[in-house]
This record gives C-alpha cells, sequence and structure tokens, in this order.
C-alpha cells in the first residue's frame, strides 16, 4: 500500500511520516509513505495537484495541509478558501482520477458550540469563523467528488514542529510569570501523535464516512493552562477570564467538544485522556 501525506511539514503531517511506516513494521502490513510538503505540491493550483498524485500513484492520499490561523483567516479571507476548500477540493478530483481513498484532516470549528453535550458527527454544522467556513467548503467538496474518502474532525491539536497553544503558554508564563486563560470555552486538547495512531485505524480498517477523533476528555482554555504548568513545575500566576473579555478577531465555539463514540466503535481504539497525552509531550517535546 502507497500512502502519500499532503502537509508532510505541519504538525500532524510530521507524526503520520515518522509514525506510519512503524506501525506498519509492528503490524506486519508493508506500506510506503510518501511525503509532500508545501515545497513539494501546491494545492492550490489544480494541475499541480493532479501532477503530483498521478506522478506518485498512491493507494491513500492523507490531506493534512490547511490554514489554520483562525484570526488571520478573518482578514485573509481569498487564502483561507484557496486552501481549505479549493485546494481540498483538488485533492479530492485528482485522487478520484486514480482511484485513490482521501482522508482529509478537518476541525471542531465547523460547529457554533450552542450545544451543550460533545458533538457527534450527525449534529449540525454552523461555523462562526472564516476558518470553519472554509473548512466545513472544504468537507463538502470531498464528499461531492471522491465517495471514497474519510472525513477526520479533530480538536485543538499540538504536537512537535510546530508553535501551538502549550508552546505559546509555557513561553508567555515563563516570560511575564502571569498570563490569563479563558475560562468558559470547551474543547478536547489533541496530541498529533495519538491522532496519527489513530489514522492508521482509519485506512488499516477501511473506515469511510465522517469521524470525530480526539484525545479523551473534555477542558477549557484555562483547565489546559493550568495542566501545562502543574506538569512543568512552572509556578505562574494564571487569570481566569470570560471569553467575553478575551478580544479577538474571530468568532470561535464555546462548546467544540467531539463525541468520539463512532470512531471507537468502528475500529475498537479507544484514545486516551488528554491529561496523559500532554504529559508524554511535555515530557518528550517541552521539559528535556
Amino acid at each position: 500500500m502507497k500512502i502519500l501525506i499532503i502537509g508532510s511539514d505541519g504538525i500532524l503531517g510530521w507524526e503520520l511520516v515518522n509514525r506510519l511506516p512503524r506501525l506498519s513494521e509492528a503490524e506486519r502490513q508493508p506500506l510506503t509513505v510518501i511525503a509532500a510538503a508545501h515545497s513539494h505540491i501546491e494545492i492550490t493550483n489544480a494541475s499541480n495537484t493532479s501532477e503530483v498524485i498521478v506522478r506518485n500513484m498512491p493507494d491513500i492520499i492523507i490531506n493534512c495541509a490547511a490554514y489554520t490561523n483562525v484570526d488571520a483567516c478573518e482578514t485573509n479571507i481569498d487564502k483561507a478558501y484557496s486552501v481549505n476548500a479549493d485546494g481540498a477540493k483538488n485533492i479530492a478530483q485528482a485522487g478520484k482520477n486514480i482511484n485513490a481513498k482521501v482522508i482529509h484532516i478537518s476541525t471542531d470549528y465547523v460547529f457554533d458550540g450552542e450545544k451543550n453535550t460533545p458533538y457527534t458527527e450527525t449534529d449540525p454544522t454552523r461555523p462562526l469563523s472564516v476558518y470553519g467556513k472554509s473548512k466545513l467548503a472544504g468537507e463538502i467538496a470531498v464528499q461531492e467528488i471522491n465517495g471514497n474518502y474519510a472525513i477526520v474532525r479533530t480538536s485543538r491539536l499540538y504536537g512537535p514542529r510546530r508553535s501551538n497553544f502549550v508552546t505559546k503558554i509555557l513561553n508567555i508564563g515563563i516570560e511575564k510569570r502571569s498570563v490569563s486563560a479563558v475560562i468558559d470555552q470547551f474543547g478536547s486538547p489533541t496530541y498529533a501523535a495519538d491522532l496519527a495512531h489513530a489514522i492508521w485505524y482509519v485506512f488499516s480498517s477501511d473506515l469511510r464516512g465522517i469521524y470525530h477523533i480526539a484525545n479523551d476528555g473534555i477542558c477549557s482554555w484555562y483547565e489546559w493552562a493550568k495542566k501545562i504548568f502543574e506538569l512543568t513545575n512552572n509556578q505562574i500566576t494564571l487569570h481566569p477570564i470570560k471569553a467575553k473579555d478575551f478580544k479577538r478577531a474571530a468568532t470561535v465555539p464555546q462548546n467544540s467538544a467531539l463525541n468520539c463514540a463512532k470512531f471507537v466503535q468502528a475500529s475498537r481504539h479507544k484514545m486516551r485522556p488528554w491529561q496523559e497525552a500532554l504529559e508524554e509531550y511535555l515530557k518528550n517535546s517541552v521539559i528535556n
């Protein structure tokens, strides 16, 4: 089996490139992984996308490429839709042309956050931000073009290679010894290494359709920050604030926690609690 990972220089793409061959060896399932960073493929260009995909002829395409700066999307609308919607469309069409399965990575921000319990795959989507709207447009394009697909929605992704909430909050806290974090917005922090492992089950079990995959459990940004400082033994003054008092360009969901029961039932693989995943990440990537 040959897998093409688009966006291989990002948080999730890097983990997939490094972990899938090891999982393949452990499971004794032959696998060839091809890494395609932005320098190798321009997904906003349909002809270039098709050319790269045809040249490699993968059985599976995993699209990790995205414009993920949520606030910047509000002013860079064309770029957001070009990457997150048109890019997904181009990949879906090129994949269909060679009969390749497309695994598309999406987001919890396709929801409006008004639900009091974790979102399921069948809940109505109503994104509040340009980022969420552009990612939803990408989902729709994949579903309409390529019937052989899996869409993976995840939440609050972090990992090595790129700046993320964990590294940002640590840097601010260490520098200023005091930091504020929102107490009334909730989600499920997800370690990219764990998501990469879960995606193994998506294609090895030939899962199709939409699946929610995130580390188990729910927390606010404040609770996440508190746990980060506890695990790194940093005595930082942490101030709880309301979302309405935290000024940002994008409007984001109050609750974007994901219900992952569908994935667990289909794959027989359950993601570990977010606290355990965070502890491993900090030990491997930050503390050391």
